[in-house]
């Protein structure tokens, strides 16, 4: 009977001494963006265009979104190991047609996140600096610099060249309607 009382009292402390991890519900990384009214008081939403965004570097590239249509807010994954990511921005038109294509760079560290076995790793990140051609896009500005599994801060502001009515549609992509 004793051997039986001390067996239990060993389940009992083996068992106490187990503890769960609680991992993260939301382990994906990704940089939010937003396009920003010329005045860069609101999000607005891209008319008329649809949105791709493709990552890659030299001849490969990995469709990211995929012809999103009214969008003015949306999310991509960060690159875990690379110091600078490359993502092709590319505006089509009702025939999805490519209108414009601008690259931007975001140029970021890269820091690993290790909370227990049970969870994986995950990386966050530190953004450095963020460049963009100039064909559609006007400017890129971050935001927020440190990218996690925080999903609800707005990384980056994207704005577009200033509209000019009397020239072609391309150059005021926006709707007025706010988000």
């Amino acid at each position: 009977m004793r051997k039986v009382i001390y067996a239990l009292f060993a389940i009992a402390g083996l068992l106490a001494g187990c503890t769960s991890v609680d991992c993260s519900m939301n382990n994906i990384v990704a940089g939010v963006y937003g396009f920003r009214s010329l005045s860069g008081d609101s999000l607005v939403k891209l008319k008329d265009y649809k949105l791709t965004v493709a990552i890659g570097n030299n001849a490969a590239h990995d469709t990211l979104l995929n012809k999103q249509e009214n969008v003015s807010t949306f999310t991509l994954p960060v690159s875990y190991i690379l110091e600078t990511d490359e993502l092709h921005f590319m505006f089509l038109d009702s025939e999805n047609d490519t209108v414009a294509k601008d690259i931007v760079h975001i140029n970021k560290t890269n820091e690993p996140v290790f909370e227990g076995t049970d969870c994986g790793l995950r990386y966050h990140h530190k953004v450095l600096s963020a460049t963009t051609t100039t064909n559609l896009l006007d400017s890129i500005v971050v935001n927020n610099d440190y990218i996690s599994n925080d999903l609800t801060k707005v990384h980056f502001y994207l704005y577009l060249h200033p509209s000019d009515k009397s020239a072609d549609p391309l150059r005021n992509p926006f709707s007025t309607e706010k988000d």
